[in-house]
């Protein structure tokens, strides 16, 4: 039976002196089929490589580490959530803060299968997630201006509880397989909200 990790790319298959053409999110797919299947700390990246029928210098440019192969779309993530945040104007109420958050969780169907699995792996392994922590620095800094006056201590609790409660309902998301994302993280916020009345 052929896997989605066992599977070359047809892309990778290209002939021999031909330059292939590397997908990153289709080898993150193919590298987290594997660690579902096999589990994380047993993978290579140079098993990771062969799957993908790339060489291992061609994942390592794309991936330098192998938490990096767990950690992807989050990009696209900071991206909805300026976007949303964007549409409100210089100052952005509380209310339009949640819409920007839960618009961050929201997946096209077809990755959420993807998004589960990135988020099994990172809760399962301590150091997959301290990998990823610096990224919610940029998250933090995107939230403490809306929250009050930069560098208040108000502001800085404030943007460290969004963030930290935004990822938490998303990891539990992952480990339930209740409703979807954006939904626990909406049902995630209004909770902290109503602990501000």
């Amino acid at each position: 039976m052929t896997t989605e990790a066992s599977a070359a790319p047809a892309a990778a298959r290209a002939t021999r002196g031909r330059p292939v053409e590397v997908d990153p999110d289709q080898l993150a797919a193919i590298a987290l089929a594997l660690f579902d299947e096999r589990g994380f700390d047993e993978v290579t990246m140079a098993e990771v490589a062969a799957a993908a029928g790339v060489s291992r210098r061609t994942l390592f440019r794309y991936f330098p580490s192998k938490p990096d192969l767990v950690w992807g779309g989050f990009d696209e993530a900071i991206e909805r959530f300026e976007a949303s945040l964007g549409a409100e104007g210089a100052k952005p109420s509380v209310t339009a803060l949640h819409r920007a958050y839960v618009a961050m969780a929201e997946f096209p169907p077809g990755l959420l299968g993807v998004t589960r699995q990135r988020l099994r792996i990172i809760d399962a392994h301590p150091a997959v997630l301290a990998h990823g922590l610096a990224k919610f620095g940029a998250v933090h800094e995107l939230l403490e201006p809306h929250l009050g006056e930069r560098g208040s201590l108000r502001a800085h609790l404030l943007a460290d509880l969004y963030a930290t409660t935004g990822f938490s309902a998303m990891r539990w998301w992952a480990r339930s397989g209740t409703g979807t994302p954006e939904e626990a993280v909406d049902a995630a916020l209004g909770v902290l909200e109503g602990s501000f009345a």
